[in-house]
């Protein structure tokens, strides 16, 4: 039997990660993982499905929007903690609320993928993000509203600023002497998060543990030769020795954001030659944990100059 077409379910929504609100560029994407596993029997094959854990994720991609607030959200453990807990002693919700009125309360979320940053003046700065939802902290799946709660609540949470949204800026980089005045396009900063679960056997994911972070960076530079890159790469060091430096690199564009890898190597540098082809590749860093700090990067806005009066 055929349905009316108004009662077909769509529409686009926001996304709060506590109180801070988080507007999306593509859609939002919510899904209940209930992990299972089967009861065998050599007689008769496998003779039930029993669940062994809930979580859930949303993914989603920051329409750029560019805060201090938001940038703390998105790019946490710059100084990494690791063996610490992921989700805290206090459940932080995740909330995500259509514009049809519609509410969607995960009880307990942590960001679990950190986005890309992608700095260049024609893209806006976030890549996807993660969240993950547990069972609330003290509950079983079983109880009401462990994992989520859906409600009717009218949607009141606005529309994205554009004033907020970075585009526009081309960035420069420093590294020790080496400086990298402009690429073929933009700088991508990815952020390897590892997590590892805790289980126990009332809840299953009780909590998840940060395992590692590493942080790399990437473009093709222009204007770099042959020989300020090679120089520029470890090819000089001795077998098993460190690559990290006492150099951070530090990209940045006034107006737009600072991004700074400590103690950072280059670690990646091709050299090309062809009838169309760039001299310099696809050149990658890594950072490396400041130790005196404990920073292992950073990512701040970075304040726009005053303007000169005319004298």
């Amino acid at each position: 039997m055929p349905i009316n077409r108004q009662s077909i379910v769509r529409g686009p929504g926001t996304i709060k990660l506590g109180t801070l609100k988080l507007f999306d560029s593509a859609g939002i994407v919510a899904e209940l993982n209930s992990a299972t596993q089967e009861l065998p029997s050599s007689l008769v094959g496998p003779m039930d499905t029993i669940k062994t854990d809930q979580t859930a994720t949303i993914q989603f991609t920051p329409v750029g929007e560019v805060t201090a607030d938001i940038l703390a959200a998105l790019f946490p453990h710059q100084s990494p903690n690791i063996g610490s807990s992921l989700f805290g002693s206090a459940d932080v919700p995740a909330v995500v609320h259509s514009r049809a009125g519609v509410k969607v309360t995960f009880a307990a979320a942590a960001l679990t993928s950190i986005p890309e940053l992608r700095l260049s003046p024609v893209q806006t700065p976030f890549g996807q993000a993660t969240l993950t939802a547990i069972v609330a902290n003290g509950k079983t799946p079983d109880e009401a509203n462990a994992v989520y709660k859906v409600e009717t609540a009218p949607y009141a949470d606005g529309e994205p600023d554009r004033t907020k949204i970075l585009t526009g800026k081309a960035y420069t980089a420093s590294w020790g002497s080496l400086d990298i005045n402009d690429t073929a396009g933009g700088w991508t900063i990815s952020f390897d998060l590892s997590t590892d679960p805790v289980n126990n056997d009332s809840q299953g994911t009780a909590d998840m543990t940060l395992a590692s972070l590493v942080v790399r960076a990437r473009c093709q530079p222009l204007g770099l030769s042959e020989s300020s890159l090679l120089a520029a790469l470890p090819a000089a060091k001795a077998r098993g020795s460190s690559v990290a430096t006492a150099n951070d690199l530090v990209i940045t564009a006034e107006g737009g954001l600072t991004v700074t890898l400590k103690n950072a190597a280059l670690v990646t540098g091709p050299v090309q030659w062809g009838n169309t082809t760039l001299r310099a590749g696809e050149i990658g860093f890594i950072a490396h944990r400041d130790a005196t700090t404990g920073k292992l990067y950073e990512v701040a806005l970075t304040p726009a100059q005053p303007a000169q009066e005319n004298t």
